[in-house]
């Protein structure tokens, strides 16, 4: 009888052909020989039964390698989508980027145009800024010349105590005081000016029909003899606001040029020193 080698080292052993049938020995031989091939056949059940569960373990490892790895796999593909995804963003940002240089180089150019255009305006504001500096200077010289012509005409009293009065009446008296009696005719118009303040009386203006009587006038209210007359009063010209500020500057100058024995003159804005325009610092 020949065989085949079983895993676990047996030999299986096969039957023979028919022809060797016919020399089998008796059927006693023929039990003992049927119980060996029974537990031959067992042998070869347990051997395949130990290969199918060998095999069943293999297939549960490999089923579960395959699991794992495909576990694996679907995290490495996760972390390649969110990667490929960062990259889109980044993509996108790239192009955003991209736009907002091209939206800030027209911004620039914009910017140059409009630079250019305010320069251009700024030049011609200057420009129309200095014609109007100099039309309001003009125009300010004009007035300032109107008033000047206007107050030439005037004389201011200063330190005439306010009572319920008749200014007319109380500036002909003090032309009578300074000798100028018949003056009253000259005198047009005459009243009080400026805010009343407690304890200073406000000046009286006066005005005159014509200029010879109101140089002859302020010559004689200089006079220290008439001066004494007026019991304090004063008569001035009318300066304009500007010429007031002005006088108010030139005074130091003016009380220098006096004691020096020099004539001085303030009149129409000038500052005369001998009968020579000074400029006043």
């Amino acid at each position: 009888m020949s065989g085949k080698r079983l895993r676990s080292g047996k030999q299986l052993a096969i039957l023979g052909s028919h022809k060797q049938r016919e020399h089998e020995p008796p059927k006693e031989s023929r039990k003992v020989t049927l119980t060996q091939e029974d537990a031959m056949t067992a042998e070869v059940l347990q051997e395949l039964k130990s290969m199918r569960n060998d095999l069943t373990g293999q297939i549960r490892k490999l089923s579960a390698d395959l699991t794992d790895f495909q576990q694996d796999t679907n995290a490495r593909l996760a972390k390649i989508e969110s990667v490929m995804s960062k990259i889109d963003e980044i993509d996108n940002l790239n192009n955003k980027a991209q736009v907002l240089d091209e939206e800030v180089d027209r911004i620039k150019v914009s910017l140059t145009s409009t630079k250019s255009t305010v320069e251009a305006i700024d030049s011609k504001m200057e420009d129309s800024f200095k014609k109007l500096q100099e039309s309001n200077r003009e125009l300010k010289n004009k007035l300032e010349h109107l008033e000047r012509y206007s107050r030439d005409f005037n004389i201011r009293l200063i330190g005439v105590e306010e009572e319920g009065e008749d200014c007319m009446a109380i500036v002909s008296d003090h032309f009578t005081l300074l000798g100028f009696e018949e003056a009253h005719g000259e005198l047009e118009n005459a009243h009080r000016t400026g805010r009343r303040q407690e304890g200073k009386p406000r000046h009286i203006i006066a005005k005159l029909y014509g200029r010879p009587l109101k140089r002859n006038l302020l010559r004689a209210a200089k006079n220290p003899q008439k001066k004494n007359l007026l019991n304090g009063v004063r008569l001035v010209e009318d300066f304009t606001p500007g010429d007031f500020e002005l006088r108010k500057k030139a005074l130091p100058m003016m009380k220098r040029a006096f004691e020096e024995g020099k004539k001085v003159r303030f009149t129409k804005g000038k500052l005369l020193i001998d009968g020579k325009a000074v400029p006043v610092q």
